[in-house]
């Protein structure tokens, strides 16, 4: 069952004090759904948190349709089934963590004992158990799990997180990436924002790119791995280097260690005339695998290239100009 499904979202603002509208949304659709962590990639202001507000009710869209859990998504009903953390949360320093978790359990409707339970749940899952001071004292990482803590303090099904690595350490982010993990592992479905590859890739089943108010592509494991499967690599040891002269059309690179060579080989079909062309000449193979890109040269890929698709610029479009 699709948990968050976007449909066709647009969305423009004015541009500066004019009457002229932009369009930063140009028909994004993507879904999520149950159990999974999808991950939403992008570089910044290319759309990340304008399609997160409008999922959640905080902007209007020109024109497109969300649902959550298969109804409306401005349903009460509906909302009270999400946790969201913002990129830069918001606490009130002159609360402790117990009185700031009260404060948001009260708005959720948790009272008495199952809230206090609850608090105490949360605050050891994110690893602030030994942490009883005001939230003014806090470190940024220190923040982003109190976050963390109110969004997932009600129990939510679908936790909506908006760049939840933002200002992390290397060790902060391993941290809430295994909490992330531990929720999904719960059948909690996560749908998040970044711009850090390495996290993305690590946690995420599947990955939508996003450019420029444009998606344009999605991703899961098994796609990465069948994006590059008709390229193969191979080591091979033995072999005298005029013996690759005859396989220039085979072989998309060739680079030596010592007496060792590692081949890229341009196709699937081909690795059976390289190896017997190595078995010929004296040489042994030491390694054949498949090779695949990782998420980082997929979304690279994607930021340099052109659209695939062309889209027609509007008049406005055409005469905006960023200046410096």
């Amino acid at each position: 069952m699709d948990v968050l499904r976007v449909e066709d979202l647009r969305k423009s603002f004015r541009h500066d004090m004019s009457l002229r509208r932009r369009e930063v949304l140009h028909g994004v659709s993507f879904e999520a759904i149950a159990g999974e962590i999808l991950g939403f990639l992008g570089p910044n202001g290319a759309g990340k948190t304008t399609t997160i507000k409008i999922i959640l009710g905080l902007l209007r869209a020109d024109s497109g349709d969300v649902r959550l859990f298969g109804r409306p998504a401005g349903e009460r009903a509906v909302r009270a089934r999400i946790g969201f953390l913002p990129e830069n949360p918001y606490v009130f320093p002159h609360l402790s963590l117990i009185e700031f978790l009260e404060f948001c359990g009260h708005m959720t409707g948790m009272r008495g004992t199952v809230l206090r339970a609850r608090i105490e749940e949360v605050i050891w899952m994110v690893g602030l158990e030994s942490s009883r001071a005001r939230l003014k004292t806090y470190s940024k990482g220190q923040l982003q799990r109190v976050g963390l803590a109110q969004a997932i303090l009600h129990d939510p099904e679908l936790l909506i997180l908006d760049e939840p690595f933002s200002g992390l350490d290397p060790l902060g982010r391993i941290k809430m990436r295994d909490i992330l993990v531990g929720l999904r592992n719960q059948g909690k479905t996560i749908f998040f924002s970044s711009h850090i590859l390495p996290d993305v890739e690590t946690m995420c089943d599947r990955t939508c790119i996003i450019r420029e108010g444009l998606i344009v592509r999605c991703v899961g494991i098994d796609d990465l791995i069948r994006i590059g499967e008709s390229r193969v690599e191979m080591i091979v040891r033995g072999c005298p280097p005029e013996c690759f002269d005859t396989l220039d059309d085979y072989l998309e690179s060739k680079n030596s260690t010592g007496d060792e060579f590692f081949l890229l080989v341009k196709k699937q079909d081909y690795v059976r005339t390289v190896v017997q062309v190595v078995y010929n000449s004296g040489g042994e193979i030491l390694k054949i695998v498949n090779q695949h890109p990782s998420l980082e040269e997929v979304f690279l890929n994607e930021m340099l290239s052109e659209f695939k698709q062309s889209r027609v610029k509007t008049p406005e479009e055409e005469h905006t100009f960023i200046g410096f």
